[in-house]
């Protein structure tokens, strides 16, 4: 079952997430770009972070392909800003490969990114959010059988991700990156698993 401080901190997961939708969320004069483009990405990340709770040890590598969003400005700009933000989802396929024998996960699901502001140091680039939702499959175990491991509940759980990033020019990208995984609550137990790092992205 969620133990009491796994739930603060899933709600603080929650109240960050807030944030960055309510950034995303500006009004008018600072509104947020979707960016819709595919772009390459790979992620170094500290597996089960331990000032969020971690256990689990090691590195884990994450590879992901975020293909372009099949919906088109033109569509987009047909309906009210305030939709307009949340309609270019972007396919995502990708993994976490730990390099400990801990917990590995494959993952696909959807992207939303926005340019917050651009040209803040020189011209084309820009600071950017992401945020990511789908399920996420794991190698890991379900019950408390192995005390250094996350007993997860299931080998399918939700996945959640949000990006901070800075774009270097119209190709290139870094970021910071937090993920989360868990069953929400719908399995016996329910220890989550929080990864945090950096990426590197290439557009395509």
């Amino acid at each position: 079952m969620v133990a009491r401080p796994q739930a603060v901190r899933i709600r603080g997961w929650l109240i960050l997430l807030g944030l960055a939708v309510a950034a995303a969320l500006a009004p008018t004069g600072a509104r947020a770009q979707n960016l819709t483009y595919g772009e390459l990405k790979f992620g170094v990340m500290k597996h089960d972070a331990a000032f969020l709770g971690g256990r689990e040890k090691g590195i884990d590598l994450n590879p992901e392909v975020i293909f372009p969003s099949p919906i088109s400005d033109a569509w987009v700009a047909a309906v009210p800003w305030w939709l307009g933000w949340m309609i270019q989802p972007k396919p995502t396929l990708g993994g976490a490969f730990n390099l400990s024998g801990f917990t590995n996960q494959y993952y696909f699901g959807a992207t939303w990114t926005w340019q917050l502001v651009g040209n803040v140091f020189r011209p084309g680039d820009g600071i950017t959010l992401g945020y990511f939702f789908g399920p996420g499959f794991n190698d890991g175990q379900t019950t408390l059988i192995d005390p250094t491991r996350k007993a997860l509940g299931y080998n399918v759980l939700f996945r959640e991700a949000l990006e901070l990033g800075y774009r270097i020019n119209p190709v290139w990208a870094v970021s910071a990156y937090i993920d989360h995984v868990s069953n929400a609550g719908f399995a016996r137990y329910n220890q989550s698993l929080n990864m945090v790092g950096g990426r590197l992205g290439m557009r395509f």
